[in-house]
């Protein structure tokens, strides 16, 4: 084989393998997105849900879910019916934070609805130390 030939199928080649790397980089990262976001979803829900008032609810779902997800963009939002036996309900919009212009599709929001209900056994609650 000569050297212009390899030089030329490398050529072709790279781009493809690039993309390919780049779109396994892109999963996971959606992935890793999604996972944390459920997480997040669930951590929210449980916080809120500890409480019959509704702005403390709301503010101990948003904080709890920002704790999880880091620094993501990412929107919060908590639906707190504001007595004992009410509904919870948090939704988490987290954006992967990995953009790969070839797959836009992959950089789309990932969206996780989680719901429970304010139960009074919950405020009681605590931390066990160590």
């Amino acid at each position: 084989m000569r050297r212009g030939e390899a030089l030329l199928e490398l050529a072709l080649v790279l781009p493809v393998l690039a993309l390919m790397f780049w779109g396994v980089l892109g999963l996971m990262e959606r992935g890793r997105t999604a996972n944390l976001a459920v997480w997040a979803a669930y951590a929210c829900a449980a916080q809120a849900s500890q409480t019959p008032d509704g702005a403390q609810g709301l503010r101990q779902g948003e904080a709890a879910a920002r704790v999880v997800l880091g620094r993501r963009l990412v929107d919060v939002t908590v639906q707190h019916d504001g007595v004992w036996g009410g509904r919870v309900v948090c939704t988490v919009i987290a954006r992967p934070t990995l953009f790969i212009p070839s797959l836009p599709f992959l950089g789309w929001d990932v969206r996780v609805r989680q719901e429970t209900y304010i139960e009074h056994w919950k405020s009681d609650w605590q931390e066990i130390p160590p």
